[in-house]
C-alpha cells in the first residue's frame, strides 16, 4: 500500500521553520532505521512536531506515534491528522461539514476587527493588514459556527483545515509577526512590490481534511520539552 500524496503534500501550514524539505533525508533515515532493528515498523517520537508534516510522513512507516508541541494549534493540527481514517468517522466528519459551510450568516469578530483594514482599497495609517477583510470576516463566521455547531470531539477535524487556509491567504512572506507594507508603512497587500497577490487575496474556503492511507497508535502531547 502507498501513502496518499495529498497527505503529504496538502493542508500543511505554510511558514518559515516547517520541516517539509526534510522528508527525503529523512526517508533515508527511516530505511536505515528498519534495517537495524529488522523491523517494516517503528514506535516514533515527534518532539518539536510544529506543522506535523514529519510525523504524518512518519505514520507510513510507524506502529506508534507520539508528537509533542507546546504551542495548541500544533496539538490541534496533530490531533486530526495523525487520526485514522475510519469509515463512520468520515461519514460523521462530512455530515457536519456540509451543515456548516452551508447558509453562512457572516458575523464580525476579532480577526475582522483586529486583523484586516475595514476597507480593502482605503488602508488606514495603524491597521493591521493580515487578512483582507472577506477572509476575516469568513474565519471568525466559520471558527464561531465550528464552536457552536460542532462536537467538541471533532473540532479539530474541522479547525486543523482552517488554520491551514488561514496560513496560506496572510499578507505575509511566512513570519506572522509582521505583514507587508508600503514604502509609508502602511499596510499593503503583497508590500510594495505586490508580491503573490493570488495567494494573498485568494479566498478562504474550508475543506475536509485529508487523511493518511496507513493506521497507526498515536498520541499527542502538548509538554514543555
Amino acid at each position: 500500500m502507498k501513502e496518499n500524496p495529498s497527505f503529504l503534500k496538502e493542508q500543511i501550514i505554510t511558514y518559515l521553520g516547517n520541516k517539509r524539505a526534510l522528508l527525503s533525508f529523512l526517508n533515508k533515515g527511516f530505511k536505515v532505521a528498519k534495517k537495524e532493528l529488522g523491523k517494516d515498523k517503528f514506535s516514533f517520537c515527534d518532539i518539536f512536531s510544529g506543522s506535523g508534516v514529519v510525523s504524518r510522513f512518519a505514520k507510513a512507516h510507524s506502529n506508534y506515534i507520539l508528537a509533542n508541541d507546546l504551542e495548541d494549534y500544533s496539538k490541534l493540527i496533530n490531533e486530526c491528522y495523525l487520526a485514522n481514517k475510519d469509515k463512520d468517522l468520515l461519514q460523521n466528519i462530512k455530515k457536519h461539514y456540509k451543515n456548516l459551510i452551508q447558509n453562512l450568516d457572516f458575523q464580525k469578530g476579532f480577526i475582522s476587527e483586529l486583523y484586516a483594514p475595514k476597507d480593502d482599497d482605503d488602508i488606514k495609517k495603524n491597521e493591521r493588514v493580515f487578512y483582507t477583510f472577506k477572509n476575516a470576516l469568513y474565519l471568525d463566521t466559520i471558527r464561531q459556527k465550528i464552536e457552536n455547531e460542532i462536537p467538541k470531539e471533532l473540532r479539530h477535524f474541522f479547525i486543523a483545515p482552517l488554520i491551514y487556509e488561514a496560513s496560506v491567504h496572510s499578507n505575509t512572506s511566512g513570519v506572522f509577526k509582521g505583514f507587508y507594507k508600503g514604502k509609508d508603512g502602511i499596510g499593503k497587500f503583497g508590500g510594495e512590490g505586490q508580491n503573490a497577490l493570488k495567494r494573498i487575496k485568494g479566498e478562504i474556503e474550508l475543506k475536509m481534511p485529508i487523511f493518511s492511507n496507513f493506521s497507526c497508535e498515536f498520541e499527542v502531547m502538548q509538554k514543555d520539552a
